[in-house]
């Protein structure tokens, strides 16, 4: 089990996160294009200096689909918001296995799981510069790839900026 902590940058033109370890250690930074009409962040490992994965929103959707590439372009993941009325439940099928996302109806706490067991959770602090989570990783594996994931669904969700979204039905 791992505990990191995500924070996003409040004074930015773009999307820029910071994700530490307990010690404060910054493990993993975001940086968002600032006019990308897709939305675009790429995500870095920061302790190697290489870029991970990048993120992009696919637009002309009804409801936000977000896609998780490699650096040569291979398709890791696909996240998919499913319409509710009282909560938030995003799909995610990836080449590490289909994840369920069950959030509350104010979209501040989250589980991701995985064939019924809890892989991450993490809650999003109600008064805070910017948006900080508190992330738990049960699994220690993929823990690039957990991170990008709490950054897609902070971008389907909290991203209510019409920053070049052609469509936009976050909320």
């Amino acid at each position: 089990m791992k505990k990191l902590y995500l924070k996003q940058k409040f004074f930015s033109f773009a999307d820029r996160y910071k994700v530490f370890d307990e010690k404060q250690n910054v493990v993993f930074h975001c940086e968002g294009k600032m006019f990308s009409f897709s939305h675009r962040v790429d995500i870095f490992d920061t302790g190697k200096d290489t870029m991970l994965y990048t993120l992009k929103r696919q637009l002309f959707t009804f409801m936000p689909k977000f896609n998780l590439t490699t650096p040569g372009g291979e398709e890791v993941a696909v996240i998919k918001k499913r319409f509710t009325v009282f909560s938030h439940k995003l799909d995610i099928s990836s080449k590490f296995g289909d994840f369920t996302i069950d959030g509350d109806v104010f979209a501040h706490s989250f589980s991701i799981t995985q064939n019924g067991k809890i892989v991450v959770d993490f809650t999003k602090k109600w008064i805070s510069w910017g948006d900080s989570y508190e992330i738990t990783v049960h699994p220690d594996e993929n823990l690039g790839f957990y991170v990008a994931l709490v950054i897609m669904i902070d971008s389907c969700l909290h991203d209510n900026r019409n920053d070049g979204h052609l469509i936009t039905f976050n909320r």
